[in-house]
């Protein structure tokens, strides 16, 4: 009398994603697989907001790359590089709009130092906070977004659908641009910016919108409508 074979688990059909760097043989270049990825995918990032116009692509690419360094971490500098030059067509405006913000918020910053003392000075940084809080939230929101959608979507559907991400989770809204200053000395440090300012931030933002990885939006892409 034979014993009957036991029931397999539920997930034991499902497949499994090797680790990180488990195709090397070297315990060393396991470990470093993901900081190189990420080192590799802010170079791609860097090269393409030289550009100016391609800062959020860069910013979107990267994004996506860290976020699935699963697929991507052999091939981060040119997986970002690519997808980043991909989107220059869709959101090179996107670029303009960040820097015209940056802008606005520096000179703002010069004209309230000069012109502006006490009481009236806190009474004007209160007023001008919240609206760019708020721009800052929506743009953080477009990035993830745009990360996640395809990239013949059109800009007016990305745009639609991270302000639906702003107002469906408010509070992640509000602690995005904190999450964004406390990491600021990674893209305002010179050193910094080089190795990480440009690719760890999305990833740590993306992860605050909690943002479903790759298995999770392969069926939930923003195409183009």
């Amino acid at each position: 009398m034979t014993r009957p074979a036991p029931a397999s688990d539920a997930g034991a059909e499902r497949p499994v994603r090797p680790d990180i760097g488990a195709q090397y043989p070297s315990r060393l270049v396991r470990a470093l697989s993901i900081p190189a990825a990420f080192f590799a995918a802010n170079w791609a990032a860097l090269l393409l907001a030289l550009t100016v116009v391609g800062t959020v692509p860069a910013l979107i690419a990267a994004t996506r790359t860290t976020v699935d360094l699963h697929l991507h971490a052999d091939r981060a500098f040119r997986e970002t590089l690519r997808h980043g030059a991909r989107l220059l067509r869709r959101d090179w405006a996107a670029s303009l709009a960040l820097w015209a913000m940056l802008a606005v918020g520096v000179g703002n910053a010069l004209i309230l130092t000069d012109l502006a003392a006490g009481g009236t000075r806190v009474l004007l940084v209160g007023m001008a906070l919240p609206p760019t809080w708020l721009a800052v939230a929506f743009l953080s929101a477009y990035v993830v977004v745009g990360a996640r959608a395809e990239p013949t979507a059109a800009r007016g559907t990305v745009a639609r659908a991270a302000l639906m991400l702003v107002l469906t989770r408010p509070l992640r809204a509000l602690a995005v641009p904190a999450v964004i200053v406390a990491v600021s000395p990674l893209w305002l440090l010179a050193p910094l910016t080089i190795a990480i300012g440009l690719s760890l931030p999305p990833f740590l933002v993306a992860k605050v919108w909690d943002e479903p990885g790759a298995d999770a939006r392969a069926g939930h892409r923003i195409t183009r409508r």
